[in-house]
């Protein structure tokens, strides 16, 4: 899809001639929207001027704009007119500007819908495709019908798609039973020696509300048919307040350094910044993508670790309906702190999508893990997973669920005399509530539940979590 043929996308009409539709609308407002202690507008001008930017003489249709405007400064029929204009004019800029006033002084959900589409459209033509995108949502705020809606969201699409530049962020509030994946028992079993010692109270499970957001940036340097460069940046980071319960348990400890923990202990902080490229023509199966990554992570304020990534994808079209994607990662870390060790972690990924006949949307993955770093923490860990997208929404809410199963293996642990085997199990359902629709955004309700069991019984955990955020329509 051509840059032009987008444009046309938000307004439904080529240059120089006007959308019958926006025409129709613009003849019903002659006289309705005057306001009762305003001067009214001359409805020959309005036709006049409505007339002249039919025939394609955009600058007489300014002009008697322009003095309809002196008439009425707010005049939603004479700004807009004004906008439509000035675009014809080749002037975006000032149409994107113009269309926001017509769309402040709109008197009806139809007038701001038409507005804020124009106004897209607009900053679009300029080149501001962020901008286009921000008033594509505020368009979906007042669509009329559902298919107005799906319009909005093809052409948000092809904005995206457009735009060198993409913004993602996202925020969410988690009631959660163990924020801290503290030990469900609190105690702690040396094999071989009898001896049971009961674990700080700070590394128990402690309830309480997580408040985690994440923002992504991505900027696509070089684009041609074989081959897109993109450079990433992501930051993300979580903090929590701790229930009364947790408190009371923090509060009962002997030790003052475990009566002072709170829930900015265990806040995280994680930032990566890294640079992909994916390459069309240098494999017969489909595009290989090729991305390597610095970061760093912090705990409780503390940075804990530097880590590098590298990593390969072998993406495999498979049909129209389905893919196979197969990825490799190497992960280098340096530990800054005598807590923790350096390690080298070797991830690789098979996933298989596919859309059923039914329009539900089905995934399932398989993960290979082999994390090095020393003899009591290197372990190799093995997960499959299958998640599942409703296309037909219940009740009104969009469903999707998903099931991961995974088994680790540490050849040798400390607390244990033959090594430690670890199974866990993480069960989600979202549900993402359509109904309700600001800025083309709809609340979600996430209910997740993990349970681990190990052979070392203190690192047994389990934890129930129900996460509210938003999420786009688009």
């Amino acid at each position: 899809m051509t840059r032009a043929t987008v444009a046309n996308v938000f307004t439904d009409t080529a240059r120089g001639a006007t959308n019958m539709r926006i025409k129709a609308f613009l003849y019903a407002m002659a006289v309705a929207t005057t306001p009762a202690d305003a001067q009214p507008i001359d409805s020959t001008q309005q036709q006049q001027a409505e007339a002249a930017l039919v025939a394609g003489e955009p600058a007489e249709t300014l002009r008697l704009a322009q003095e309809m405007l002196s008439a009425q400064p707010d005049s939603f029929a004479a700004l807009y007119l004004l906008a439509l204009a000035q675009s014809d004019l080749n002037d975006p800029q000032s149409a994107a500007a113009s269309g926001a006033r017509a769309y402040a002084a709109a008197p009806t959900e139809d007038t701001r819908f038409e507005a804020a589409r124009f106004v897209a459209g607009a900053q679009f033509q300029a080149g501001h495709y962020t901008r286009s995108a921000f008033w594509l949502r505020r368009a979906a705020n007042h669509a009329p019908t559902q298919a107005d809606l799906q319009f909005i969201a093809e052409a948000y699409a092809a904005t995206v798609e457009t735009n060198p530049l993409s913004i993602e962020i996202t925020a969410s509030i988690a009631p959660t039973d163990n924020i801290n994946n503290g030990s469900e028992d609190g105690i702690l079993r040396l094999e071989g020696i009898d001896l049971t010692f009961v674990l700080p109270e700070d590394r128990r499970s402690l309830s309480g509300i997580a408040y985690s957001a994440s923002s992504a940036l991505r900027y696509r340097i070089s684009e041609g048919p074989q081959q897109v460069t993109t450079v990433t940046g992501t930051l993300s980071g979580a903090t929590y307040t701790l229930s009364d319960d947790a408190n009371s348990l923090l509060a009962s400890s002997p030790n003052p350094d475990v009566r002072a923990v709170d829930g900015s202990d265990f806040a995280t902080l994680t930032a990566r910044i890294g640079i992909d490229r994916q390459q069309n023509n240098i494999s017969p199966l489909g595009p290989v993508s090729v991305g390597a990554a610095l970061g760093r992570y912090w705990e409780g304020g503390e940075r804990l670790v530097n880590f590098g990534d590298l990593s390969l994808e072998q993406i495999i079209p498979i049909d129209e309906i389905s893919r196979f994607r197969l990825r490799a990662l190497l992960r280098e870390q340096e530990a800054l702190t005598p807590a923790l060790l350096d390690s080298t972690t070797y991830d690789l990924t098979g996933a298989y999508d596919r859309v059923l006949v039914n329009r539900d949307q089905l995934q399932l993955s398989i993960i290979s893990r082999r994390n090095a770093a020393g003899p009591e923490n290197s372990f190799d860990e093995y997960q499959i997973g299958i998640g599942y997208l409703l296309a037909e929404p219940v009740f009104g809410a969009q469903l999707s669920t998903s099931l991961d199963i995974g088994f680790r293996t540490f050849e040798e642990f400390t607390t244990t005399l033959d090594g430690r085997d670890d199974r866990f199990v993480v069960a989600t359902a979202t549900a993402v509530f359509e109904d309700f629709n600001y800025y083309g955004f709809s609340p979600s309700v996430s209910v997740s539940a993990s349970r681990t069991e190990s052979t070392a019984e203190e690192i047994t955990t389990s934890a129930v979590q129900v996460l509210f955020g938003v999420a786009s329509r688009f």
